[in-house]
């Protein structure tokens, strides 16, 4: 039998890979028969406490650890931590490894994303990539978002990630299917901007829109579409390997 196909899961600001978890269910139960197993990790940085927490939602439970994968100052307008995300990234897929593809909720739909990218043969070289990631882990086949938003306040240490003043030819190259809430942009035209500009820097992507907000979709319905997805790059039944970028 085929060893299972293995996904990675990133979570959202204020949230931990326990409550990914749960969120993620009606999807996790359609895919595990078929063999895949996802692995929900928990972002480095700890922001109990701090205004971000606003971020919970109603399924918040006593014991939910709040997390986020990098730091935010607002006053600041910057980032810190994003290379403790980069480490973790990298122990998970020397550890548990290898994967086929990666999803992310909200913020962790841009680490999702910086992730994938970083895997991609064009970025192989850059100090970072070779400094935190294992050289022969393959590029991932797929790349999946529920409302991704990127970096609040990208710097020129991110930029050649997926940002056009790298080049406007530097987008992520993985195949990707976005998903985003069509309640959250009819109400908030600076969320719909955000996850636009994430989803314009993908050469290869599907986006579908579900009619709720800020949100995993837990419906059937779209467990089936990120079941359709995934499955496409599927090659265990024949037995083959195929580049999907090919």
């Amino acid at each position: 039998m085929a060893p299972p196909q293995k996904i990675l899961a990133l979570h959202g600001v204020a949230q931990s890979g326990r409550v990914f978890e749960r969120r993620m269910a009606t999807i996790v139960e359609t895919l595990s028969p078929l063999r895949y197993e996802f692995v929900f990790l928990t972002a480095p940085c700890d922001i109990s406490g701090t205004a971000y927490i606003q971020a919970r939602q109603a399924d918040w439970q006593e014991g939910d650890e709040e997390r986020s994968w990098w730091e935010t100052d607002d006053d600041a307008k910057e980032h810190s931590g994003i290379d403790q995300a980069m480490e973790l990234w990298g122990a998970t897929l020397r550890e548990k490894g290898p994967f086929v593809g990666v999803v992310g909720f909200s913020q962790g739909g841009c680490a999702a994303a910086s992730l994938a990218a970083m895997l991609e043969p064009s970025r192989r070289d850059h100090p970072l990539v070779r400094k935190y990631l294992p050289v022969d882990h393959p590029p991932l086949d797929f790349l999946i978002m529920f409302s991704g938003n990127p970096y609040r306040y990208p710097s020129p240490e991110i930029f050649w990630l997926f940002y056009p003043e790298a080049g406007e030819e530097n987008k992520v190259i993985t195949p990707t299917l976005a998903l985003y809430g069509k309640k959250e942009w009819e109400a908030q035209e600076f969320f719909r901007e955000r996850q636009e500009f994430l989803m314009s820097r993908c050469s290869n992507v599907e986006i579908v829109g579900h009619p709720w907000q800020h949100t995993v979709p837990r419906t059937q319905e779209y467990a089936d579409i990120v079941k359709r997805f995934v499955t496409s790059f599927d090659n265990r039944a024949t037995g083959m390997t195929i580049d999907s970028r090919l």
